[in-house]
């Protein structure tokens, strides 16, 4: 069950979206329409990808190819374009299910006098008309034996016996649907988490609002259920959404959509997940009626701040483990400022650490040796200020890296923080003197490394060699990890570390499936697509992966700063990898102690 969080207000707007601490500032763009750019109305110009219909090659290879792109586009006409493909008899006979299987080809073999075609492929998922890719239970290949053949009277190749699936390559997917995200508010109000969906590119720019917002209405996807908020019940959309007019987007919805109707809080919540959500087709002005309400107008750039991942720096600062101390680097901000938290005389003895930042509040996991033991050692305070670190209690087992999760700039709300520990999962807290097993981290099992979206509820996980996604959540029954289901990761036959590139994409390092060798690729958050970063590292295992994401206003997914860990050197990935050496600290060493080396680099993030 979703829980839904209300708001009583008792103020003027303003002051009681502060004092709430819903994450919304007290300078709302409600009502103040600002002048804002206009980002036009679609992101496609409108320009479909071109389709390859069934006369298109008389090669049986591309003819397969051209049938696996059929399905791609509006999913009530896909079982009418795959027919165009069929014979006559094929096409009478062939029975599919609604949904759209989305595949990986591992290989096709097309045999010299032969008419049968065998495609071997690892199924990415099931693409829904929510626009949502359910993954499999697991990703072994699956064959598929496809008879192509030409018919008596009739030009060109036809599919005389297919498949019973409506399937579409992971290739098409990219080619014949934009990835879009669409955006639910945190059970806590406090940020947007985003979804990932997928629209098809020839859908007419005027519809693309109506469908982002029945997308918003129907709820989100199962991978962030028990972690964000769905709109009310009842929520419908009353008509149509007319094409922006005078640079303005209007958008009527029903009553329910803003529960109490009296809720300010609730408004301006509204307003900025429909701005997040329709981001790319934003005109500088969003009209929004309620039922017989007033009709609200949002204009401006304010809404932005409602997603933590656009506060990311375009430049991070950054840092990394020498000699047991916490070092900044000479190659970012603040080069020469003191390490943030922490007190100098506990910069000592450091082997895995974590700094976070949240408005004026900064916060620090330090994972230190000490008495022989490994601790954990906490800290958060005010931006310029240093504290002394409080000590918590570790259990035995092989320690990971700890990351923050969920902070604050309210000094009153802890922080929560995660680490992996004997291949378990364990939460901690600024006011807590204890880790705590996370619940529902049990389903799996040897967890070597959790990274955590910048939006502070989604998870990627490294556990057994495989990749997971996961949601998390902190209402009612402590920490929870909810939903984890695995990833496909083609290309990599084993993932020994991952991190965050950007909101939705993810840079992974493993060994590859086609050689031993080692190699950082970058991919979805739902393994659709897959590019490589560096394709060829040598044969070290990668231990360790940090990535600074890049915000959703960059226009890009890709990081712009991603290092690792092979063999206890550090590099930098760049057009190849860089080591990372005693020269990239910020405060030379001049009498470098035998065999130091600069490890584990990271962010305050």
């Amino acid at each position: 069950m979703r829980r839904r969080f209300r708001l009583l207000l008792a103020a003027p707007l303003a002051a009681v979206l502060l004092a709430a601490g819903c994450g919304i500032p007290d300078s709302t763009d409600v009502q103040r329409v600002g002048p804002g750019p206009s980002t036009g109305a679609s992101t496609s110009d409108d320009v479909a990808p071109i389709r390859n219909g069934r006369e298109a090659s008389s090669d049986p290879r591309t003819f397969v190819n051209y049938y696996l792109e059929a399905a791609a586009g509006d999913l009530n006409g896909a079982m009418d374009r795959v027919k165009e493909f069929l014979s006559p008899t094929a096409g009478a006979q062939f029975r599919a299910p609604a949904e759209i299987r989305v595949i990986h080809p591992v290989d096709t073999l097309v045999n010299p006098g032969s008419d049968v075609v065998t495609l071997r492929a690892q199924t990415v998922g099931v693409l829904g008309r929510d626009g949502t890719i359910t993954p499999p239970a697991d990703f072994a290949e699956t064959e598929y034996k496809l008879t192509v053949a030409s018919v008596a009277g009739q030009d060109g190749l036809f599919v005389t016996k297919a498949p019973p699936f409506l399937l579409l390559t992971d290739d098409a997917l990219n080619q014949f649907y934009e990835r879009r995200k669409i955006y639910f508010w945190n059970l806590e109000h406090t940020g947007l988490v985003p979804d990932v969906r997928y629209l098809p590119r020839d859908l007419p720019s005027e519809q693309v609002p109506n469908e982002v917002i029945k997308w918003l209405i129907d709820g989100p996807s199962a991978r962030l259920d028990g972690a964000v908020e769905a709109l009310p019940e009842g929520t419908l959309l009353d008509g149509n959404v007319p094409a922006p007019s005078n640079d303005t987007l209007q958008i009527n919805l029903s009553g329910q959509a803003v529960q109490p109707p009296d809720d300010a809080a609730a408004l301006e919540r509204l307003g900025r997940q429909l701005m997040w959500s329709l981001r790319l087709n934003l005109p500088r002005t969003l009209e929004l009626k309620i039922g017989t309400q007033e009709t609200a107008k949002f204009g401006g750039t304010g809404y932005l701040t409602s997603n933590a991942a656009y506060a990311l720096a375009a430049t991070p600062e950054r840092f990394l483990i020498y000699n047991g101390q916490i070092r900044r680097m000479s190659d970012s901000p603040k080069a020469t400022e003191p390490v943030p938290v922490l007190r100098p005389e506990a910069n000592r003895s450091v082997r895995a650490a974590a700094l976070a930042g949240a408005g004026t509040r900064r916060f620090a996991a330090l994972v230190v040796n000490a008495a022989g033991k490994q601790e954990l050692r906490l800290g958060a305070t005010a931006a310029e200020e240093q504290v002394n670190l409080a000590k918590v209690r570790l259990p035995a087992g092989v320690t990971g890296q700890p990351v923050w999760a969920i902070t604050s700039d309210d000094p009153h709300v802890p922080a929560v923080g995660l680490i992996t520990v004997g291949g378990r999962l364990y939460s901690f807290s600024t006011d807590s003197p204890a880790v705590t097993e996370v619940g529902g981290a049990g389903a799996v099992r040897s967890i070597s490394t959790v990274a955590v979206a910048p939006d502070g509820r989604r998870l990627a996980l490294v556990a057994g060699g495989r990749l997971w996604v996961a949601v998390l959540s902190t209402s009612g029954d402590g920490v929870q990890m909810l939903q984890p289901v695995p990833v496909l990761t083609a290309g990599l036959r084993q993932i020994s570390a991952v991190d965050w590139s950007s909101e939705t994409w993810l840079t992974v390092a493993g060994a590859r499936s086609d050689r031993n060798r080692v190699a950082i690729y970058e991919m979805t958050v739902d393994g659709s697509e897959i590019r490589s970063r560096l394709d060829d590292i040598g044969t070290d295992n990668v231990s360790y992966l940090t990535a600074y994401p890049v915000s959703p206003v960059s226009g890009s997914d890709s990081s712009d700063t991603v290092a690792y860990v092979a063999k206890g050197a550090a590099f930098d990935v760049l057009s190849g990898p860089v080591r990372i050496g005693v020269a990239e600290l910020a405060v030379p060493v001049p009498n470098s102690p035998p065999g130091a080396e600069p490890t584990a680099p990271f962010f305050l993030r």
